[in-house]
């Protein structure tokens, strides 16, 4: 028997025809249906993908502006530091803003700014560390500064204390060396020497003291200066109308007297011719002797 023939009616090779179609229309179906899955399967990634970089960007944004607050937060008193790191926050601020101006960023992109923020933190770390170490280096300048300041005062307080001590201790051995006048006697005399209380009568005025004893004093001659003031405080001139030294200044006396002063008791005393130029009043009389005064006293002409 032939199997292969083909009937009158050519039934056989219609169907195979037909399962050709089927078995085609079947994997034509497999075909569609793979496409179908696999590009919606991209439309989703795609869909992922924008949103994944939509919130990268964001992120990045949001870096970008903590990163412009930790700047505006650095603080240094060197200028050529201070306009560099205005112009980084610059560069933030451009880079922000070129951010914004994208509509939709590609993977590509979000990369890039991610490497550039990346650079930008860097340089950030580095200029907090170089102010990390300027503002350590100002506390211990500024720490040795007050430390200078305090030894200075200190040094200036106890030189002052030295001085003042040593000006104490200058005007103790200043007093203590200086010469006193006790028992001071002012009167006026007549032609025989003896006292007189009225101006027309007086020939000399007659001032006898006492130069007290005194150890410290440097032995020797020495003048002592006496000034008579008038009741109008003018002083009695000496005749050659001499001057004497008194703390730096010039001064008119009215007579003085020599003496030989061994550091004992001396008595003296000092004599001023009277010139005609006696008044009534109260007549006022200071003893001076190396250059300080040493005594004063009063008499009464009527």
């Amino acid at each position: 028997m032939n199997f292969n023939s083909t009937s009158p009616s050519g039934k056989p090779k219609a169907s195979l025809w037909m399962l050709i179609t089927i078995i085609f229309l079947f994997l034509s179906n497999i075909f569609f249906i793979y496409k179908f899955y696999t590009v919606r399967k991209e439309k989703v990634y795609v869909q992922v993908e924008l949103q994944d970089t939509e919130a990268e960007k964001a992120q990045i944004e949001e870096q970008l502006k903590d990163m412009l607050n930790q700047y505006n937060t650095l603080k240094t008193d060197n200028s050529k530091l201070s306009a560099e790191l205005e112009q980084e926050k610059e560069k933030i601020k451009e880079l922000l803003e070129e951010i914004k101006n994208i509509k939709k960023a590609n993977a590509y992109q979000i990369n890039q700014y991610k490497k550039e923020l990346q650079t930008l933190r860097e340089i950030m770390r580095s200029y907090i560390v170089q102010i990390d170490s300027l503002n350590t280096r100002n506390k211990l300048l500024t720490e040795e500064n007050r430390k200078v300041k305090s030894d200075y005062k200190k040094i200036v307080t106890e030189k002052e204390d030295l001085e003042q001590k040593k000006q104490e201790l200058e005007q103790k051995v200043d007093i203590a060396s200086t010469l006193r006048a006790i028992n001071i006697t002012s009167v006026a005399v007549n032609d025989r020497a003896k006292e007189v209380n009225k101006a027309k009568r007086a020939v000399k005025i007659r001032v006898c003291f006492t130069l007290t004893e005194n150890a410290i004093v440097k032995p020797g001659n020495r003048f002592v200066y006496i000034r008579i003031a008038r009741p109008n405080k003018e002083i009695l001139p000496n005749p050659e109308g001499d001057l004497f030294d008194f703390m730096g200044n010039k001064l008119m006396y009215s007579a003085r007297r020599e003496v030989d002063y061994q550091n004992k008791d001396i008595d003296m005393c000092i004599y001023w011719t009277n010139d005609g130029s006696l008044t009534e009043g109260v007549y006022n009389v200071d003893i001076y002797c190396d250059g300080k005064q040493i005594g004063s006293d009063q008499f009464l002409l009527k």
